[in-house]
């Protein structure tokens, strides 16, 4: 029997949750009769019930559809009538939500004295019910209520709520109330803008405080909304200050930004924020050491560069898995090429075969051959003749192409001719930088590879502008790409 009752009373519940989310949903769809008459039907029944916790709920969805109808009398007079009701049946707590509702429907109307009186009433209620989550409401209630007519008495109200749900352990209630302190605080920094060029220091530095500690809690629980309401706030605070826009932009951590702001980053004349700290005064002996000075500890040399060492790796393509992140393109391929041209004849050949060349976008390739060492110093004018061409044509894409070397280990110390791949890919990377509306790519490979099979490598070359694998190193039929590994230099000053 007691399990038959247990279920009954579960199945009303549910009924009762039903009616007021389906109000609910014909409100969101602009469906205010059907609305208003599940949620009339919902009131009905709780009262009949005494379930004063969904009629709290069904009264509120009800003073929610007179305010989306511009029924602003209906809704203040109803939800006056149902404080009436609670207070005939002396339920402190239900009075105390009701006068709430009071106070924020005379808010949304404008009508501030009266909203402030109900929230108060309602603060009163809560309080002599023992209900501190009654008496949260109400604070928020008057908060809203005093925010417009006395800022001053609204960043009290606001902090006596943040130490309420503080002692009530509610953390999501606290990040809210922190929130909406932060907004009082702007409200009277936009209201003092009106006077004064300059803004407020006290409240900008509190509303920073607040928002900081507000999206704290938020990143505690993972409240992606909360997070970003308080970055606005952050950011609109800034604003005031003369901050430029692109740093508001990057800025993403409030509290790095509360503790530059302290440091006195942003402090300028378009400000009052907290100026830089003073620098030291040094004194004479301090600064300049004498021979004593000198004595004290054995000299030692410092190492500048100690500690921003790199050095270039190549590393297996396959092992990197960056594939082409575009469809492949169509092109219309231009070729040139120093020294000898049986290499590039069969390359240009193989280019215009492919699929890609079809006469579209411009594509100018411009190929190295294994010769280079004959005429060392030409190929460098030439690499950079090139570039310096494409950019006067307003070209936007380039590969340049090694035929006949492949990157060597440093400390193989066996005789070969003098690479070139190293004074090509320091010159297109220096271009990539001076002139960064070029695509540059770089494909490069032995003789055993372009002998053996050069079609990897002829994809390669409309690979390396379509994808972030940009420069490709062929080594007996293997592909490589390079890589900035951090490695310190070896002592050298004893």
């Amino acid at each position: 029997l007691l399990q038959t009752r247990s279920g009954l009373v579960a199945s009303t519940m549910d009924t009762d949750a039903a009616t007021i989310a389906a109000a609910k949903a014909f409100l969101a769809e602009g469906k205010y009769d059907d609305a208003l008459e599940r949620v009339e039907s919902a009131i009905t029944r709780f009262q009949t019930s005494g379930n004063r916790e969904m009629l709290g709920q069904a009264m509120r969805t009800k003073v929610d559809i007179y305010l989306q109808v511009r029924g602003r009398p209906e809704a203040r007079a109803f939800a006056s009538e149902a404080a009436a009701v609670f207070r005939q049946s002396n339920d402190s707590k239900g009075e105390a939500a009701a006068q709430a509702l009071v106070a924020e429907v005379c808010t949304a109307t404008h009508r501030y004295q009266e909203a402030t009186l109900a929230a108060r009433e309602a603060l009163r209620l809560s309080k002599s019910a023992g209900d501190q989550s009654g008496q949260a409401a109400a604070l928020k209630a008057l908060l809203k209520a005093t925010a417009e007519t006395d800022r001053d008495k609204a960043l009290v109200i606001a902090s006596e709520r943040i130490k309420l749900l503080r002692e009530m352990h509610d953390r999501a209630g606290e990040a809210n109330a922190l929130t909406d302190l932060a907004r009082v605080h702007v409200q009277k920094l936009s209201n003092k803008l009106k006077t004064c060029s300059i803004a407020s220091a006290d409240d900008s530095l509190a509303a920073l405080r607040a928002s900081k500690d507000a999206h704290g809690i938020f990143s505690e629980l993972r409240n992606l909304q909360g997070q970003a309401a308080a970055l606005q706030i952050v950011a609109r605070v800034l604003l005031y200050n003369g901050v430029h826009p692109d740093v508001i932009e990057a800025s993403r951590d409030p509290t790095a930004i509360f503790a530059d702001v302290m440091s006195g980053k942003y402090s300028s004349s378009r400000n009052a924020f907290p100026p830089p700290a003073n620098p030291k005064q040094v004194k004479l002996e301090e600064a300049v050491p004498d021979s004593k000075q000198l004595d004290r500890g054995k000299f030692g040399w410092t190492n500048a560069t100690a500690g921003y060492c790199y050095t270039v790796v190549w590393q297996p393509t396959k092992d990197r898995h960056i594939g082409n992140n575009k469809p492949r393109g169509q092109y219309d391929i231009l070729t040139a090429r120093t020294g000898y041209k049986h290499n590039a004849v069969a390359t240009t050949l193989g280019m215009r075969a492919n699929d890609a060349s079809e006469r579209n976008d411009a594509l100018m390739v411009f190929m190295t051959t294994q010769d280079h060492g004959n005429h060392y110093a030409s190929s460098f004018m030439n690499a950079q003749h090139v570039i310096g061409g494409v950019v006067a044509a307003q070209l936007r894409k380039l590969v340049f192409v090694q035929f006949g070397e492949s990157f060597y280990d440093w400390t193989d110390t066996s005789a070969r001719t003098v690479e070139m791949h190293s004074v090509t890919l320091a010159i297109l990377r220096s271009a990539r930088i001076e002139a960064p509306f070029l695509t540059i790519g770089f494909v490069g490979g032995d003789a055993a590879s372009w002998l053996q099979d050069p079609t990897p490598m002829i994809e390669s070359i409309f690979d390396t502008i379509e994808s972030d694998e940009c420069e490709v190193i062929y080594r007996n039929g293997e592909s490589f790409a390079p890589s900035m590994v951090h490695k310190p230099l070896d002592d050298t000053i004893t």
